[in-house]
């Protein structure tokens, strides 16, 4: 009896072995990884979560996404020490993970899983050679995972490094996930009906999703929308005539977004319409090449001016390949009692299927 209590011992004080019960026998993982797109996982030592450096990664991970009535985050960040990840193994099966880690008060359990998840010489000529954590692995406990590192020599190593890898770990979890974030779209399929429709109007290719429904045709264009029980999806697709990069500006796109909502857009109120409230947020410009076009794109809010509705919009101005013409596509929400990050990141997909003929 002694000798078998001995035995237990030594089995449960082995630090850092996982035991990979979701791998096959080939030894890649038989199951597949769970949880929402832009989930992310953050593993760290708790005195570090409870940190100013914890507070970093609230900040860089955890910052607003661009832009939207109420904050919401760019991502949604949930906190896990080594401990949780080497005990459970379900907690091993999500998508997206950040592995936080300072190499000069590492414990010896988490340090044995970083060694065993990138190997040690590997994670030694990183620190050594990169001062951006470029580090990833990928299926390592199930498949459609991906692990990142970021790791410090010491603590203030370790804030630069949260800092300069921010952009490129969060471009490539938002990659990542735009395939779960099309499926999601396109899950009731495609239109080819109205996606023919716009293909001979327009001389576009874009999937117009099965669900969604063309709800009114004007001579400036098409409205499309989706209508869920609490929300209201709506994309307006016109072609208007290139005059000059004024067109382009912030008052340039505001005034032709405002004329084309009073186009289609009517409330229950007479007289009522929609217009872009950049008083209380600002309407941020950004270049965007769309299937190697040049573009602009335009975030802010909106607003009926005597109803009180209102939500986020992203419109595009896309110039043809003729150069003779602008195509103008505006993608809104209007969702009173829900977040509307995924909604408006979901209309996106839509605008990514986007070719020119």
């Amino acid at each position: 009896m002694k000798l078998f209590q001995f035995f237990l011992l030594i089995v449960f004080s082995l630090p850092g072995c996982i035991n990979n019960s979701g791998t096959g026998s080939s030894g890649t993982p038989s199951k597949d990884a769970f949880g929402d797109a832009n989930h992310v996982v953050i593993v760290c030592q708790q005195e570090l979560w409870g940190s100013p450096l914890g507070d970093s990664i609230n900040y860089y991970f955890g910052s607003a996404y661009p832009i939207l009535p109420q904050p919401e985050p760019l991502f949604d960040l949930r906190h896990m020490t080594y401990s949780d990840l080497i005990g459970y193994s379900v907690r091993r099966e999500l998508r997206n993970y950040i592995f936080i880690g300072d190499l000069s008060n590492m414990e010896t359990a988490p340090m044995n899983l970083l060694n065993e998840l990138v190997g040690a010489e590997r994670l030694k000529e990183h620190l050594q050679t990169s001062k951006v954590s470029n580090l990833i692995t990928r299926n390592q406990w199930a498949r459609g995972q991906q692990l990142f590192y970021i790791l410090g020599k010491d603590l203030t190593d370790l804030h630069t490094r949260i800092r300069t890898s921010f952009p490129g770990i969060s471009k490539q979890i938002r990659d990542f996930d735009q395939a779960r974030i099309k499926a999601t779209v396109y899950a009731a399929g495609k239109s080819n009906a109205l996606s023919q429709q716009v293909e001979q109007r327009f001389q576009i290719k874009m999937d117009i999703p099965n669900d969604w429904v063309l709800a009114s045709t004007k001579p400036g264009g098409y409205w499309f929308r989706k209508e869920s029980e609490k929300s209201s999806a709506n994309i307006i697709l016109s072609k208007l005539p290139y005059v000059n990069t004024l067109q382009m500006s912030a008052n340039g796109i505001k005034s032709i977004r405002d004329t084309l909502s009073r186009t289609f857009i009517r409330t229950d109120s007479p007289g009522d319409y929609m217009v872009i409230n950049d008083r209380d947020l600002p309407m941020f410009i950004y270049q965007k090449s769309v299937d190697a076009n040049y573009g602009i794109e335009a975030r802010g809010i909106w607003e009926t001016k005597l109803e009180y509705m209102g939500g986020p919009f992203q419109t595009y101005l896309i110039q043809t390949p003729a150069k003779d013409s602008l195509l103008y596509l505006d993608l809104f929400i209007y969702a009173p009692e829900m977040e509307k990050r995924d909604l408006m990141q979901q209309m996106e997909e839509i605008v990514r299927t986007l070719h020119f003929q």
